[in-house]
């Protein structure tokens, strides 16, 4: 009698445990779905809009982490940019937010719109466009022209940027250029980059167009404010667009959520971890 005790014990025992781990892993699957789908509402499309004299390039490496990380993204590489060569008379404002409206309606869903310097430009205009479209409105050292005034109009507002006093146009002002550009482009576009970051940049320097710089903005701001969350990304080290502008643009269209990194211009480049997650703290706010 004792045997056939123990042995029925022993299989209520065995029951048990195996009972026990299904249960667990019918828990550990609905968790890790539960997880997955976060993730999914976490993760949308990423859009990201270069500044002047620079190109899509300039987002690569912060691109390819976002995309290890399961993001969607796509980079706009403005015409007259890059490898890109659309004449010049061709160039417009217009133009460039068109490219930004196409990069955005390839997705099903409202995007995080990401623009730097010029880039900022243009996705305040986009957004005040289409603002069901846009989810979260980024702006990483960009410009935000209010209604009727230029990237050129607010670049002149900046004292504490080094870039101006070097600015030089072409013959026909159709192109501005920087003077002593092998030393001065680094050194306003990315001093705290490698030597290598440094000349990665340099490499791709390129004249650029003045008429999309010199054309003022025509959104309301009743539209700009019906657009997703929007963020400030700071650069306190920066020689293009001076850290205190920077603030005084933001305080100016009520931005509240900001982050600050400690570099230049160009974060994407010389900061790249940093800002990415910056990036992906605002994608899941």
């Amino acid at each position: 009698m004792n045997i056939g005790k123990n042995k029925t014990g022993k299989l209520i025992r065995f029951f048990s445990i195996v009972s026990l781990i299904a249960m667990g892993l019918t828990i550990f699957s609905s968790c890790s779905k539960d997880d997955e789908n976060d993730s999914d509402e976490q993760k949308a499309p990423v859009v990201l809009v270069h500044g002047a004299w620079q190109a899509s390039y300039a987002w690569e490496s912060l691109k390819n982490k976002l995309l290890n990380d399961g993001f969607q993204v796509t980079v706009v590489n403005l015409k007259g940019h890059g490898n890109d060569s659309t004449p010049v008379s061709q160039l417009s404002f217009e133009g460039y937010v068109n490219q930004v409206k196409n990069a955005i309606n390839a997705f099903n869903e409202p995007v995080i719109l990401i623009g730097h310097s010029l880039g900022g430009a243009i996705i305040t205009q986009t957004a005040a466009a289409m603002p069901e479209k846009v989810s979260k409105l980024v702006y990483v050292a960009g410009f935000i022209p209010q209604m009727g005034k230029s990237v050129l109009d607010y670049a002149a507002m900046d004292s504490g940027s080094l870039l101006g006093p070097v600015l030089e146009f072409n013959a026909d002002h159709t192109l501005a250029g920087v003077a002593d550009h092998n030393i001065n482009f680094p050194k306003i576009f990315i001093q705290d980059g490698t030597e290598a970051q440094k000349q990665f940049v340099l490499d791709h320097y390129k004249a650029e167009p003045v008429v999309p710089l010199a054309t003022p903005l025509n959104y309301t701001i009743e539209n700009y404010n019906a657009a997703g969350k929007k963020y400030y990304v700071f650069t306190l080290d920066d020689n293009a667009i001076s850290y205190s502008f920077q603030q005084q643009m933001a305080i100016g269209v009520g931005i509240t959520k900001t982050f600050t990194i400690a570099s230049g211009h160009s974060p994407f480049i010389s900061k790249a971890d940093e800002l990415t997650a910056i990036i992906k703290n605002i994608s899941k706010d």
